[in-house]
């Protein structure tokens, strides 16, 4: 194999590194393409995609899939996981353009995108000694990259991650096993671990120049997040994807950087379930059909709560399989799931806090996750202050948006116009019990936890903000919430809540209308300034009209002087120029006289023109008479 003119290509399931090790190569002097995908938010650094191959990628994959077939035809995978690989044998002549366009620059070259992992025995029969790169990243990894990655198919289908990423990696193996001496295979989670490792391979391997030092220069820690090995993330998706334990020890079996030293399948065992009276707090996850989510919030309470707990899972009725199998592995580790006929997110949230034995519920849904550091301190409020009966803090957004939002300290007012609570706080189970719970007769779900707000205000309870992030708030497309966002599904909800709490809203009414009055003037007094702004801006716009106007006819001037001084500069130069010849004819001249003047004073010299005037002198009378 001619390591120095071997097209490298690197291969790999979405969002498993590819992009991290391409920049890498690209580093050592490999040539990844002149016309890269540029970078965005989810790739700061850049993809290092060629976009030729990419879009030819794309189209080849595009006509080996059906249509309707659901999944992700972009990635070339679909819920058959049908793939027609007689539908790229139209694309063979493109392709060898594309290679002969690539080959013939000078120096080493290659192409980075994930979808050539299914591609590979094509682009094999047309490459010219080609090597392979193949790159593969924890299951988990993957699943939650592509949920923070806020694409709309896998916020609404969270389980294509794990089989996309068995599909990809199950075409790895088989091609790798086949072409072992062309193919470099490597753990996206181990480079970030031993980057000195992949440096090593690379001059060893793929006959690049790679320092350890510079390898570990680029290689960036926190392009990749990574669950520590003992999070219980790890064994609760072991445990609920099927297949993806063994797949994975195979590929490290067959990688040359392999990550089997930092993930290891723990027995799944539930956390204590306090029914002895010694946890002091509850979480209760009501689920319904969101099984693969709710593996992420159960991991998410094992993770983030440091004290005994007793964790409820509500089963609402749900009839989806994937969520029946995972809700069933749960059930035989010994996690509490209770079921009932669907009756609602209210009733499901009711009959898993009746159930707890905890003095403190965090109602948790199955489509969000805790964060650490939240429920400690809001337990110590809770201990001290028994006058308090919620405590909530700050929310992070991921998926169709992310970040911090910072949820204001409770003010009633605020309230009783409209929530920013969210469900996912430290309630006191007597001020929940005080309202009956959760109401589930309201015309609409969504606004539940509004509702039990607005009646432990009412009952006196006090609310304490945290300015902690509590939890993880999964924004996705088809959420309860968002269909309230429809004037017409709202307004019946709205009047539903001011009736029932209309003594509230009766007795604060004064407040409100001054708050009201008050946001009025405070808009009118916006409006006048905004009206004298524009004024300002308006005069400005006249003074700047006026001021353009001055400088377009000084430029004018400017020009016209600028034209004549340039028409005064070349009669200058004529003239100097003139000038100088008048001085270079005036010098000639000098010297020609000059030399007259010699030639007259050498005659005037010699004997004949002496005699010459003399002869003159006598004639002279003569010619007189």
């Amino acid at each position: 194999m001619n390591l120095e003119r071997s097209p490298l290509v690197v291969a790999g399931m979405h969002r498993s590194g590819t992009s991290l090790v391409a920049s890498v190569l690209s580093a050592l002097g490999v040539d990844m393409g002149g016309r890269l995908l540029p970078a965005d938010a989810n790739n700061p650094r850049g993809y290092f995609e060629d976009e030729a191959f990419l879009a030819l990628n794309r189209r080849m994959l595009d006509a080996a899939t059906l249509p309707g077939d659901g999944g992700h035809r972009d990635w070339g995978w679909t819920e058959s996981e049908s793939l027609d690989r007689g539908a790229f044998e139209r694309f063979v002549e493109a392709a060898r353009e594309l290679v002969a366009e690539r080959a013939g620059a000078a120096g080493r070259w290659g192409w980075k995108d994930p979808r050539t992992m299914l591609l590979l025995d094509f682009w094999h029969g047309l490459l010219p000694d080609p090597f392979y790169v193949l790159v593969y990243r924890f299951p988990w990894e993957v699943a939650d990259s592509l949920q923070r990655l806020g694409a709309d198919v896998f916020l609404r289908h969270p389980e294509y991650a794990y089989r996309i990423w068995a599909f990809y990696n199950r075409h790895l193996t088989d091609f790798a096993r086949r072409h072992r001496d062309r193919c470099l295979v490597v753990s996206g989670d181990a480079l970030l671990d031993r980057p000195e490792q992949f440096g090593e391979l690379a001059a060893d391997r793929l006959g690049l120049v790679a320092l350890p030092a510079q390898v570990r220069r680029i290689v960036d820690r926190q392009l990749l997040r990574r669950l520590p090995r003992e999070d219980p993330l790890v064994s609760l998706a072991l445990a609920t994807q099927d297949g993806c334990a063994a797949l994975l020890a195979e590929l490290d079996e067959l990688a040359d950087l392999p990550a089997a030293d930092l993930w290891c399948r723990a027995p799944l065992a539930a956390r204590a379930a306090g029914s002895d009276g010694e946890a002091r707090l509850a979480v209760v996850i009501p689920c319904f059909d969101h099984g693969e989510f709710l593996v992420e919030a159960v991991a998410s309470v094992e993770r983030s709560v440091e004290e005994p707990v007793e964790l409820i899972i509500v089963n609402d009725g749900s009839r989806e399989p994937r969520t029946l199998a995972i809700l069933d592995v749960l059930r035989r580790a010994g996690y509490r799931v209770d079921d009932q006929e669907n009756a609602g997110l209210a009733a499901a949230r009711n009959r898993g806090i009746e159930a707890a034995a905890a003095p403190y519920v965090i109602p948790l849904d199955a489509d969000n996750r805790l964060r650490p550091g939240f429920v400690e301190p809001a337990l110590g409020i809770m201990e001290t202050d028994p006058e308090v009966g919620v405590v909530y803090g700050d929310r992070h957004d991921f998926g169709m948006r992310s970040g911090t939002v910072d949820v204001p300290p409770f003010d009633l007012d605020e309230m009783l116009g409209g929530n920013s609570i969210d469900a996912c706080a430290l309630v006191r189970k007597e001020a929940w019990r005080s309202c009956r719970g959760y109401d589930a007769a309201m015309p609409a779900p969504g606004w539940e936890d509004w509702d039990l707000w607005l009646g432990l205000a009412e009952r006196g309870w006090r609310f304490h903000h945290l300015p902690i992030e509590a939890y993880d708030y999964r924004v996705r497309p088809g959420s309860m919430v968002a269909a309230l966002d429809d004037e017409r599904a709202r307004l019946p909800v709205l009047r539903y809540l001011v009736d029932k709490h209309g003594e509230l809203y009766r007795r604060r009414l004064p407040e409100l209308v001054l708050s009201t009055q008050r946001a009025r003037t405070a808009l009118f007094e916006q409006a006048r300034l905004r009206e004298r702004r524009d004024a300002e801006v308006r005069e400005h716009e006249a003074q700047l009209a006026a001021l353009a106007a001055e400088l377009a006819e000084s430029g004018e001037r400017r020009r016209a002087l600028s034209a004549e001084r340039d028409a005064l500069s070349a009669e200058r130069d004529a003239l100097r120029a003139e000038a100088e010849h008048r001085e270079r004819e005036r010098r000639a001249m000098a010297r020609e006289l000059e030399s007259w003047r010699e030639r007259v004073a050498f005659m005037e010299g010699t004997r004949a023109w002496r005699l010459r005037r003399l002869l003159l002198a006598i004639e002279k009378p003569f010619r007189r008479g």
